[in-house]
């Protein structure tokens, strides 16, 4: 008899389970998984009004910001790449009701901000801790979506006291492990980003639904990003096991339509970088903090206020 016997079957299934109950071991499940549902109609976004805004003379560049002011503790919301401080409308007011001193800026090279020289392009790093050491706010509160998450996560994880808390959203976070750089190569086939932007980052269930929204969205990006070949990196390499030396408390989350980082692909990243809180927004693409507003800032505003020095 040729092959494998039925009981010599069994016994290799049996041994490749147990293989795999140990990997779940080794990676057990985040502290904490919320699933937020999906908001299913949308006001169009308020607009902009901050106490404060103007260019931010820096050792390096100059930088756009806007600041409401008060004395509430300070959340700095990072953009992503196909954004600007103005794609933060949806949160800027709720935040600032909520009792926060909100900033948001453009990234060098970006809507209203100074250029990226190829020659010295600095980092996005570096540029924050100088913006924050600009407007004098020795610590905040770090919220970063989609590439926004680069500058919001190192800053934290080289300077753990300026960082109260951190909450990344839709992005891969610069990880560079070869692991989840085979698994995001495979997800995507040649050519795929040269897809319309919001057919990449905005999820299917918004784009039907709000016409307007999309419209809206797609005039910030079409602003957003001011030329250059030259994208801003990180100051060194982020890897799962950098991000799991985290000090400060950790939100992570992402759309159940998210294209770039799908949720299978956050828990992938959550399994491996202990302790954290993971929130999954139904029917969200990558824009989840555009497209679902309401779950974003509930559970934003829920995870800073629990991490409050005065709470």
């Amino acid at each position: 008899m040729t092959g494998l016997s039925r009981r010599g079957a069994l016994t290799g299934i049996a041994g490749t389970l147990a293989a795999a109950a140990c990997t779940r071991t080794a990676y057990a499940a985040p502290v904490s998984l919320s699933m937020r549902a999906a908001q299913t109609a949308w006001p169009p976004p308020p607009p902009l009004r901050p106490q404060d805004e103007g260019l931010a003379t820096l050792p390096q560049t100059r930088l756009w910001y806007q600041d409401t002011g008060g004395d509430g503790e300070p959340v700095v919301l990072c953009h992503p790449w196909t954004g600007s401080y103005a794609v933060w409308a949806y949160q800027q007011g709720p935040f600032a009701a909520a009792g926060y001193r909100v900033i948001t800026y453009s990234g060098r090279g970006h809507y209203r901000s100074d250029p990226i020289d190829p020659a010295e392009p600095g980092t996005v790093t570096a540029d924050l801790a100088a913006l924050l050491d600009y407007l004098r706010i020795p610590a905040a509160h770090l919220v970063g979506s989609a590439g926004g998450a680069l500058p919001a996560l190192e800053f934290a994880l080289d300077h753990p006291g300026r960082a109260l808390s951190v909450a990344l959203s839709s992005g891969h976070m610069g990880i560079s492990d070869p692991e989840f750089l085979e698994i995001a190569r495979q997800m995507f086939p040649p050519g795929v980003y040269g897809i319309s932007h919001a057919f990449s980052e905005l999820g299917p269930s918004y784009r039907a639904g709000n016409r307007e929204g999309v419209a809206a969205w797609e005039a910030l990006e079409d602003i957003a990003w001011q030329g250059g070949s030259v994208r801003q990196s990180t100051e060194s390499p982020i890897t799962l096991a950098r991000i799991a030396s985290i000090s400060a408390p950790l939100l992570l989350m992402t759309g159940g339509a998210d294209l770039m980082i799908p949720p299978s692909l956050m828990r992938f990243v959550a399994r491996r970088v202990q302790p954290n809180e993971l929130v999954i927004v139904a029917e969200a693409g990558h824009s989840l903090y555009w497209e679902q507003p309401d779950a974003f800032n509930a559970a934003i505003l829920d995870f800073i206020g629990r991490h409050s020095r005065s709470g």
